[in-house]
Formats: structure tokens, C-alpha cells, sequence
């Protein structure tokens, strides 16, 4: 069944929580390859891959990539021919290999979208009719899939969906650049789909929100009960930090990176100046947090079988690794914050140790997630 304006082919499994926006070149499951996550972003490439040992899974590879500057911005391709040169080179090793591929954050639209009551089969059609009220884009310029919420009582009456759309000329690019360099594009999804199925525990039904606190963005997702409510995105984030050091300490900006692993965002008499330094950027992303949890308060009530309260802030990304920020985040806004675990849906540690240690995971997060998204592993 054709469910995007690209016209590739999806396939929808039962136990998946939002639809894939795009599947592409579908193989029967029983001849389905583990695929490499590959998760491409503003300035680094990081890839993983899963297998199945003796019963448990294993992380059979990983690695990454800086991305030189100046060929993708915002998550969006601005030189298409130098960043196809540039994966020819640095991911050669990996040429003809299967790939499932996230698309940048800060592109996708998610929406809360309600219908009449109709067959599940009538509702892509329903909403391209009236793509154009719930997204910035025309039908013709957009990809587009959705996600049929359970009912509950108060809505038998009609049907909630949740409609994620991105960019058409986006999707292009992307599958485009990664097909150029002799990478088959097995599956695209939205980063935050990734994180969660590497993240959340499945059993995980609270409402929660997620950041991922990178180099270049830092992105807020709003899950309850597995289901994909609310995402944003926003320019403050390890880079700021890294600026602030290097203007009040007068050195280059690898060495404030370096001062800032080192240092952390401790609050003690040693620490004031690098402290007071990073504050009013970490003060910044505080206050984004704050603004989604009111929005989520003032507006879940419209989210159907979701729950007001946000119960806990799962933290990943490679910025999250900063000494004392789940403390200061925690303690201002009175919520439990949590470094993320990006293994909880792939070993207990009973049986296996990855390669990867704990802080470097969460830079990984959306990669596993990917690697995860295989249906062998699902």
C-alpha cells in the first residue's frame, strides 16, 4: 500500500509504535538483513549495527565521522556534491550495505489530528485532503504518515491520529545522497522514533520528555503511553557552551570543549568562574524545558489517552555528559531527571559488556535505536 507522496512502499508491522515515513526496496522478513543505523547530523556521522549471539544481542559495530562544516545546516543539505564526496570517502567501507537512516528533527511536523469516524484504510487519503491545516506544507511538497491512537471512552465517537510530515525535496536529498555513495536505504524514521525504541523501557507508559542535548541543536520530545506527542527543536546547544568558555577564558574553541569535559557545571569556590560562564546557556535550555511542560500542561487534556503530568526528563546526546547538569535540572525544575540508557532495549549487561562505555552511549542513542528498528531484533 502506498503511503507516501514519494510513492515508496511502507510496511506497517503490529507491534510498531509510529509507522516508518518511508520503506523502501521491502524484502520478505525471512530473508531481511540485520541493517546499519546510520544517524546523520549538522557536523558527525555515527553508525551502529546489532547482531543476534547465542540468544541476546551484541553491538557488532559502531563508529563516527565529523562532518566538515558548511554541508548540512539545520538538518537540511546545502551542499548535496560536496557531502556525497565526502561519504564516498568515509563511509566506503560500508558501500552496499543496508541502511536505516534517520531524518533531521528540527524538519518533522507532528501533529494531533482528529477525524470522523472511518476505515483505517480511508485515513491517508482523509488527511492529504486536509494536509495543508495542520502543517506548513502542501500535500504535493510533503511526506506524510500517521499513527491511529487506541480509543478510549470519551472518544468512540471519532478517531485521533497523530500525522508526522516532512519535506519531500528533504527526503529526496537525503535518499539521494546516501544511494549515490552505494548505500541501500532499507528504512528512513524520525530521530525521535529511534531514540525512544532505544531508550524508553517497553514497559514505559508515563508520560515522559526527552532531550537530546547535542552539538549543534538540542531536541525536546514529549512521549506518553509510547506514543509520540509533541517535539521541537531548538538551536541552543554544545556549541553555546563551548563559545561562552572560549570568550571568558580567551581560548580557542577546542580547548573550551576540553575545559568544559574537564570542569563540568559544578557549582563549588574552584569551580564559580566556569560555572557562571556556562550558566546562562544551560539557563537558556531550562527555560525551553519549562515552556514545553507548560505547554504540555495546558494541553494534554486535548491528547487522547495521555497523561498530564509529566513523571520524569530522560537526558541523552553527547551534551548530556556534562558534570552536574541532571542536578541543576533536577533541583529548579522539581522533576526526576535521568541519564538515558540506551542498552535497556538490547542487554541487561548480564550476559554482554558493549565496547561503547555509558557516557559515549548516550551520544549513540539515535544510532542503536536505528540498528534496533531491524525486524529480527524488534
Amino acid at each position: 500500500m502506498a503511503r507516501s507522496a514519494l510513492k515508496f512502499k511502507l510496511l506497517l508491522k503490529k507491534d510498531m509504535k509510529l509507522p516508518d515515513l518511508i520503506r523502501i526496496f521491502p524484502v520478505p522478513e525471512y530473508i531481511e538483513p540485520p541493517v546499519l543505523g546510520l544517524d546523520i547530523s549538522d557536523r558527525s556521522i555515527k553508525y551502529a549495527e546489532l547482531a543476534l549471539r547465542d540468544n541476546h544481542l551484541e553491538l557488532k559495530e559502531f563508529g563516527s565521522r565529523i562532518i566538515p562544516e558548511g554541508l548540512i545546516k539545520s538538518g537540511e543539505i546545502i551542499n548535496k556534491s560536496a557531502l556525497m564526496e565526502y561519504l564516498k570517502v568515509n563511509l566506503n567501507e560500508f558501500s552496499g550495505r543496508g541502511i536505516s537512516l534517520s531524518l533531521p528533527e528540527e524538519k518533522v511536523f507532528v501533529n494531533l489530528v482528529t477525524l470522523p469516524l472511518m476505515p483505517e484504510t480511508s485515513i491517508h487519503e482523509a488527511l492529504e485532503l486536509q494536509l495543508e491545516e495542520h502543517i506548513p506544507l502542501a500535500a504535493a511538497d510533503a511526506v506524510f504518515d500517521f499513527e491511529l491512537v487506541p480509543s478510549s471512552t470519551d472518544s468512540k465517537d471519532h478517531l485521533d491520529v497523530i500525522l508526522v510530515a516532512l519535506p519531500k525535496k528533504l527526503v529526496e536529498d537525503y535518499s539521494d545522497v546516501v544511494k549515490a555513495v552505494g548505500l541501500r536505504p532499507y528504512v528512513f524514521e524520525m530521530e525521535t522514533e529511534a531514540l525512544i525504541r532505544s531508550i524508553l523501557p517497553k514497559d514505559e507508559e508515563e508520560t515522559v520528555m526527552i532531550m537530546d542535548f547535542g552539538r549543534t541543536r538540542t531536541s525536546f520530545a514529549i512521549v506518553s503511553g509510547g506514543m509520540i506527542r509533541f517535539t521541537s527543536t531548538v538551536s541552543m546547544a554544545g556549541e553555546a557552551l563551548d563559545a561562552a568558555l572560549a570568550k571568558i577564558f580567551n581560548v580557542d574553541l577546542f580547548s573550551a570543549e576540553r575545559f568544559k569535559k574537564e570542569r563540568g557545571f559544578v557549582r563549588t569556590k574552584e569551580n564559580q568562574e566556569v560555572f557562571d560562564a556556562l550558566l546562562p546557556v544551560i539557563s537558556a535550555v531550562k527555560e525551553e524545558i519549562l515552556r514545553h511542560l507548560m505547554y504540555w500542561k495546558d494541553h494534554s487534556e486535548h491528547a487522547h489517552n495521555s497523561k498530564a503530568e509529566i513523571s520524569k526528563l530522560y537526558l541523552c546526546g553527547g551534551e548530556s555528559n556534562l558534570a552536574g547538569l541532571s542536578e541543576y535540572l533536577s533541583y529548579d525544575l522539581k522533576l526526576p531527571v535521568r541519564a538515558a540508557n540506551p542498552w535497556v532495549n538490547i542487554t541487561s549487561f548480564e550476559k554482554y559488556i558493549p565496547a561503547i562505555n555509558a557516557k559515549e552511549s548516550l551520544s549513540y542513542a539515535t544510532a542503536l535505536g536505528l540498528a534496533l528498528r531491524s525486524s529480527k531484533f524488534l
